[in-house]
Protein backbone atom coordinates (compact mmCIF):
# COMPACT_ATOMS: atom_id res chain seq x y z
CA UNK A 1 0.00 0.00 0.00
CA UNK A 2 0.95 3.22 -0.78
CA UNK A 3 -0.34 7.12 -0.67
CA UNK A 4 -0.43 9.22 -4.26
CA UNK A 5 -0.44 13.36 -2.69
CA UNK A 6 -1.28 16.34 -5.01
CA UNK A 7 -0.85 13.80 -8.17
CA UNK A 8 2.68 14.52 -7.99
CA UNK A 9 3.80 12.96 -4.88
CA UNK A 10 4.65 9.00 -3.78
CA UNK A 11 4.60 8.56 0.03
CA UNK A 12 5.68 4.55 0.59
CA UNK A 13 5.11 4.17 4.72
CA UNK A 14 7.17 0.61 4.53
CA UNK A 15 10.49 2.49 2.76
CA UNK A 16 9.62 5.69 4.72
CA UNK A 17 10.12 7.29 1.31
CA UNK A 18 8.54 10.00 -0.41
CA UNK A 19 8.83 10.46 -4.38
CA UNK A 20 8.21 12.66 -7.29
CA UNK A 21 6.00 10.72 -9.37
CA UNK A 22 7.58 12.45 -12.43
CA UNK A 23 10.82 12.03 -11.38
CA UNK A 24 11.33 8.94 -8.95
CA UNK A 25 15.16 9.46 -8.82
CA UNK A 26 13.90 12.65 -6.58
CA UNK A 27 13.05 11.36 -3.50
CA UNK A 28 13.49 11.97 0.36
CA UNK A 29 13.95 8.90 3.22
CA UNK A 30 12.15 10.24 6.40
CA UNK A 31 12.55 9.61 10.04
CA UNK A 32 10.93 6.58 11.71
CA UNK A 33 8.63 8.94 13.78
CA UNK A 34 8.35 11.41 10.60
CA UNK A 35 7.02 8.73 8.52
CA UNK A 36 4.70 7.51 10.86
CA UNK A 37 2.99 11.06 11.43
CA UNK A 38 2.60 11.70 7.89
CA UNK A 39 0.81 8.11 7.70
CA UNK A 40 -1.62 8.76 10.46
CA UNK A 41 -2.29 12.24 8.90
CA UNK A 42 -2.95 10.42 5.57
CA UNK A 43 -5.29 7.93 7.40
CA UNK A 44 -7.48 10.53 9.35
CA UNK A 45 -7.80 13.16 6.52
CA UNK A 46 -9.56 15.19 6.97
CA UNK A 47 -9.92 15.01 9.73
CA UNK A 48 -7.78 16.63 12.76
CA UNK A 49 -4.92 14.37 14.48
CA UNK A 50 -4.57 15.37 18.01
CA UNK A 51 -1.51 16.25 19.77
CA UNK A 52 -2.09 13.05 22.18
CA UNK A 53 -2.94 10.77 19.47
CA UNK A 54 0.46 11.33 17.87
CA UNK A 55 2.16 11.22 21.03
CA UNK A 56 0.70 7.33 21.77
CA UNK A 57 1.13 5.93 18.27
CA UNK A 58 4.34 7.17 17.12
CA UNK A 59 6.12 7.10 20.46
CA UNK A 60 4.19 5.50 22.90
CA UNK A 61 3.47 2.51 21.65
CA UNK A 62 7.27 2.10 21.08
CA UNK A 63 8.10 2.66 24.61
CA UNK A 64 9.20 6.48 24.56
CA UNK A 65 7.88 9.52 26.10
CA UNK A 66 9.20 12.55 24.51
CA UNK A 67 8.64 16.34 24.36
CA UNK A 68 6.35 18.62 22.57
CA UNK A 69 8.85 20.07 20.51
CA UNK A 70 9.78 16.66 19.33
CA UNK A 71 6.66 16.09 18.02
CA UNK A 72 7.07 19.57 16.07
CA UNK A 73 10.41 18.77 14.72
CA UNK A 74 9.31 15.81 13.24
CA UNK A 75 5.85 17.33 11.52
CA UNK A 76 8.63 19.62 10.13
CA UNK A 77 11.16 17.10 8.56
CA UNK A 78 7.79 15.92 6.68
CA UNK A 79 6.78 19.34 5.46
CA UNK A 80 10.14 19.96 4.06
CA UNK A 81 10.19 16.71 2.47
CA UNK A 82 6.89 17.28 0.53
CA UNK A 83 8.10 20.93 -0.02
CA UNK A 84 11.32 19.48 -1.60
CA UNK A 85 9.65 15.83 -3.54
CA UNK A 86 6.57 17.94 -4.81
CA UNK A 87 8.81 21.43 -5.51
CA UNK A 88 6.28 23.27 -4.20
CA UNK A 89 5.96 26.00 -1.47
CA UNK A 90 1.83 25.36 -0.93
CA UNK A 91 1.02 24.60 2.56
CA UNK A 92 0.13 20.75 2.63
CA UNK A 93 -0.20 20.26 6.24
CA UNK A 94 -2.02 22.54 8.62
CA UNK A 95 -1.30 23.43 11.83
CA UNK A 96 -4.66 23.70 13.92
CA UNK A 97 -3.73 25.36 17.26
CA UNK A 98 -3.74 24.00 20.66
CA UNK A 99 -5.04 20.68 19.35
CA UNK A 100 -3.16 18.90 16.58
CA UNK A 101 -2.25 18.71 12.88
CA UNK A 102 -4.31 17.90 9.53
CA UNK A 103 -3.87 17.29 5.69
CA UNK A 104 -4.64 21.17 4.41
CA UNK A 105 -8.49 20.75 2.87
CA UNK A 106 -6.90 21.86 -0.62
CA UNK A 107 -4.89 18.43 -0.93
CA UNK A 108 -5.64 15.49 -2.84
CA UNK A 109 -4.37 12.23 -2.07
CA UNK A 110 -5.66 8.98 -2.70
CA UNK A 111 -4.62 5.29 -1.29
CA UNK A 112 -3.24 2.76 -3.65
CA UNK A 113 -2.11 -1.34 -3.84
CA UNK A 114 1.32 -2.00 -4.44
CA UNK A 115 0.25 -3.56 -7.92
CA UNK A 116 -1.23 -0.25 -8.80
CA UNK A 117 0.93 2.01 -10.73
CA UNK A 118 1.65 5.47 -10.10
CA UNK A 119 0.94 7.17 -13.01
CA UNK A 120 3.22 10.43 -13.94
CA UNK A 121 1.16 13.33 -14.42
CA UNK A 122 2.44 16.49 -17.18
CA UNK A 123 4.20 18.86 -15.06
CA UNK A 124 2.16 22.22 -15.31
CA UNK A 125 3.87 25.30 -15.89
CA UNK A 126 2.23 27.19 -13.20
CA UNK A 127 2.91 24.82 -10.42
CA UNK A 128 4.68 26.33 -7.56
CA UNK A 129 8.85 26.31 -7.48
CA UNK A 130 11.33 26.11 -4.59
CA UNK A 131 14.99 26.73 -5.21
CA UNK A 132 15.93 24.16 -1.97
CA UNK A 133 18.68 21.81 -3.05
CA UNK A 134 16.79 17.97 -2.47
CA UNK A 135 19.82 16.69 -1.18
CA UNK A 136 20.54 19.58 2.05
CA UNK A 137 16.77 20.27 2.42
CA UNK A 138 16.69 17.95 5.34
CA UNK A 139 20.37 19.17 6.92
CA UNK A 140 19.65 22.53 6.78
CA UNK A 141 19.58 24.76 10.42
CA UNK A 142 16.33 25.61 10.38
CA UNK A 143 15.34 22.01 10.39
CA UNK A 144 16.52 21.40 13.82
CA UNK A 145 15.17 24.90 15.18
CA UNK A 146 11.81 25.39 15.17
CA UNK A 147 10.60 28.23 12.09
CA UNK A 148 7.54 30.09 12.33
CA UNK A 149 5.90 27.54 10.65
CA UNK A 150 6.66 25.14 13.39
CA UNK A 151 6.17 27.13 16.60
CA UNK A 152 3.43 25.61 18.95
CA UNK A 153 0.12 26.95 18.35
CA UNK A 154 0.20 30.03 20.80
CA UNK A 155 2.15 31.34 18.21
CA UNK A 156 1.19 29.81 14.37
CA UNK A 157 0.15 32.31 12.03
CA UNK A 158 -3.14 30.85 12.25
CA UNK A 159 -3.60 31.37 15.88
CA UNK A 160 -6.76 33.05 17.33
CA UNK A 161 -6.27 37.22 17.03
CA UNK A 162 -5.00 38.52 19.53
CA UNK A 163 -5.48 42.64 20.79
CA UNK A 164 -2.66 44.82 19.42
CA UNK A 165 -0.82 45.29 22.75
CA UNK A 166 -0.58 41.84 23.28
CA UNK A 167 0.92 40.82 19.91
CA UNK A 168 3.38 43.63 20.18
CA UNK A 169 4.52 42.33 23.19
CA UNK A 170 5.01 38.99 21.85
CA UNK A 171 6.72 40.63 18.69
CA UNK A 172 9.20 41.97 20.58
CA UNK A 173 9.86 39.11 22.83
CA UNK A 174 9.66 36.91 20.20
CA UNK A 175 12.49 39.09 18.22
CA UNK A 176 14.71 39.54 21.75
CA UNK A 177 14.77 35.46 21.41
CA UNK A 178 15.40 35.39 18.22
CA UNK A 179 18.55 38.11 18.31
CA UNK A 180 19.81 35.96 21.59
CA UNK A 181 19.70 32.40 19.36
CA UNK A 182 21.21 34.05 16.49
CA UNK A 183 24.18 35.21 18.85
CA UNK A 184 24.76 32.11 20.69
CA UNK A 185 24.68 30.36 17.06
CA UNK A 186 27.19 33.21 15.72
CA UNK A 187 29.59 32.55 18.76
CA UNK A 188 29.74 28.50 18.27
CA UNK A 189 30.09 29.00 14.52
CA UNK A 190 33.21 31.02 15.04
CA UNK A 191 34.54 28.90 17.93
CA UNK A 192 34.18 25.89 15.36
CA UNK A 193 36.09 27.92 12.79
CA UNK A 194 38.50 29.40 15.09
CA UNK A 195 39.27 27.25 18.23
CA UNK A 196 40.09 23.62 18.71
CA UNK A 197 40.16 23.71 22.23
CA UNK A 198 36.32 24.13 21.97
CA UNK A 199 36.11 20.04 20.93
CA UNK A 200 39.10 19.58 22.95
CA UNK A 201 36.74 20.26 26.05
CA UNK A 202 34.32 17.40 25.11
CA UNK A 203 35.26 13.65 26.18
CA UNK A 204 34.38 10.87 24.13
CA UNK A 205 31.26 8.62 25.68
CA UNK A 206 30.15 6.23 23.55
CA UNK A 207 28.80 5.08 19.80
CA UNK A 208 25.45 4.15 19.30
CA UNK A 209 23.87 3.61 15.63
CA UNK A 210 26.11 5.46 14.13
CA UNK A 211 26.38 8.38 16.35
CA UNK A 212 29.41 9.25 18.23
CA UNK A 213 28.40 11.01 21.43
CA UNK A 214 30.65 13.49 23.28
CA UNK A 215 30.00 15.41 26.65
CA UNK A 216 31.75 17.93 28.49
CA UNK A 217 30.51 17.91 32.14
CA UNK A 218 30.95 15.49 35.07
CA UNK A 219 26.87 14.85 35.70
CA UNK A 220 27.10 11.90 33.19
CA UNK A 221 28.94 9.89 35.50
CA UNK A 222 25.30 9.10 36.99
CA UNK A 223 24.05 8.88 33.34
CA UNK A 224 20.85 10.38 34.45
CA UNK A 225 20.72 13.97 32.28
CA UNK A 226 23.52 11.98 29.74
CA UNK A 227 20.97 9.65 29.07
CA UNK A 228 17.87 12.14 28.65
CA UNK A 229 19.66 14.34 26.62
CA UNK A 230 20.82 11.74 23.94
CA UNK A 231 17.88 10.20 23.90
CA UNK A 232 16.03 13.91 22.84
CA UNK A 233 18.76 14.34 20.41
CA UNK A 234 18.07 10.53 18.66
CA UNK A 235 14.35 11.47 19.08
CA UNK A 236 14.74 14.88 17.08
CA UNK A 237 14.84 13.12 14.12
CA UNK A 238 18.61 13.44 13.49
CA UNK A 239 20.59 11.36 10.62
CA UNK A 240 23.58 9.76 12.24
CA UNK A 241 25.11 8.75 8.68
CA UNK A 242 24.87 12.72 7.74
CA UNK A 243 25.86 14.12 11.09
CA UNK A 244 27.44 11.00 12.82
CA UNK A 245 29.75 13.59 15.67
CA UNK A 246 27.99 15.14 18.36
CA UNK A 247 28.91 17.27 21.14
CA UNK A 248 26.44 18.37 23.75
CA UNK A 249 26.47 19.39 27.63
CA UNK A 250 24.29 18.25 30.14
CA UNK A 251 23.88 20.67 32.98
CA UNK A 252 21.02 19.57 34.90
CA UNK A 253 20.11 23.55 35.28
CA UNK A 254 19.76 24.83 31.54
CA UNK A 255 16.20 25.21 30.08
CA UNK A 256 17.38 24.31 27.03
CA UNK A 257 19.30 21.78 25.16
CA UNK A 258 22.16 23.41 22.56
CA UNK A 259 24.32 20.62 20.82
CA UNK A 260 26.61 20.37 17.89
CA UNK A 261 26.30 18.17 15.38
CA UNK A 262 28.89 17.24 12.59
CA UNK A 263 29.80 15.97 9.54
CA UNK A 264 33.27 15.09 10.30
CA UNK A 265 35.84 14.38 13.48
CA UNK A 266 37.16 17.75 14.28
CA UNK A 267 40.34 16.26 14.95
CA UNK A 268 40.36 14.53 11.60
CA UNK A 269 39.24 18.17 8.91
CA UNK A 270 39.83 21.81 9.78
CA UNK A 271 35.88 21.86 8.45
CA UNK A 272 33.60 19.86 10.70
CA UNK A 273 30.30 20.83 9.02
CA UNK A 274 28.27 21.32 11.83
CA UNK A 275 24.91 22.62 12.70
CA UNK A 276 23.49 23.59 15.62
CA UNK A 277 20.41 21.74 16.96
CA UNK A 278 18.68 23.45 20.14
CA UNK A 279 16.03 21.75 22.22
CA UNK A 280 14.26 24.18 23.80
CA UNK A 281 12.07 22.76 27.54
CA UNK A 282 14.54 20.22 28.56
CA UNK A 283 14.05 20.82 32.28
CA UNK A 284 11.36 23.36 32.54
CA UNK A 285 8.29 20.68 32.16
Amino acid sequence: MYWIINDNIEFRPGMKRLSSVNNPEMNVTLTSPASRCLLLLLEASPDIVLQQDFFKKVWEEEGMLVPTNTLYQNISIVRRGLRAVGETDRRLIATIPRKGFQIDDSVKISRRNDNEPATPFPVSTTRYQTTLNITEVLNQPNDDVLNKQDLPAETDTFAIKKKKSSAMSNGIFAATASFIIGLLVVYLTWSINNDAAFFESYSFIEKEDGCHFYTKDDSHDNNEYYLKYKSLIKDSGLNCKNYPWIYFPTSPTSPSLAALVCKSKFSTTLSPGCISLLIRGVNGD
